[in-house]
C-alpha cells in the first residue's frame, strides 16, 4: 500500500526525465527554421492514402511553437482543441502519481465522456476524408 522512499524517487526521476525530453524535443522544434521537413509523415496515409484523426498534428505543434496558432488550427482544428485539454489531464494525473495521492480535482470523463470522445473522433475522421476530399 505505501510505497518505498526508493520507489517514490525513482518515480520522480522518471517524470522528472520524461520532462526534460519534451521539453529538449520542443526546444529543438521551436530553433529549427526549416519549416517542419525533417518530421516524419503519417504511417496510415503512406499506406492508404487516408488521413487519420491525428494527421496534422506534428505540423500543428510545430506551428503553435512557432506562434502560428491559425495555420496550427487549419493542420488540425479537432486536435489542436482536444490536445491542449489531455495535456492538463495527463498533467493533474501525473502530478497526483508523484504525490502519491490523487489531487482534490480532476477530469474525470467516466463512459459517457469516453463514448463522447470516441464519436468525435470518429466523425472527425470519416468527415475530413469524405468532403474535403471531393
Amino acid at each position: 500500500m505505501f510505497k518505498k522512499i526508493g520507489e517514490m524517487r525513482r518515480d520522480r526521476a522518471f517524470v522528472v526525465l520524461l520532462i526534460l525530453l519534451l521539453l529538449g524535443g520542443a526546444a529543438y522544434a521551436l530553433r529549427e527554421t526549416g519549416g517542419g521537413g525533417w518530421m516524419p509523415g503519417c504511417a496510415l496515409k503512406k499506406l492508404t492514402g487516408y488521413d487519420c484523426p491525428g494527421c496534422g498534428m506534428t505540423r500543428a505543434s510545430y506551428a503553435t511553437l512557432h506562434g502560428n496558432i491559425a495555420q496550427a488550427f487549419r493542420f488540425n482544428p479537432v486536435g489542436m482543441i482536444l490536445l491542449p485539454l489531455a495535456l492538463v489531464a495527463i498533467g493533474i494525473e501525473l502530478i497526483g502519481w508523484v504525490r502519491g495521492k490523487p489531487l482534490p480535482f480532476r477530469i474525470r470523463t467516466g463512459k459517457w465522456g469516453a463514448t463522447v470522445l470516441l464519436a468525435i473522433i470518429l466523425a472527425w475522421w470519416v468527415l475530413r476524408n469524405l468532403f474535403w476530399k471531393l
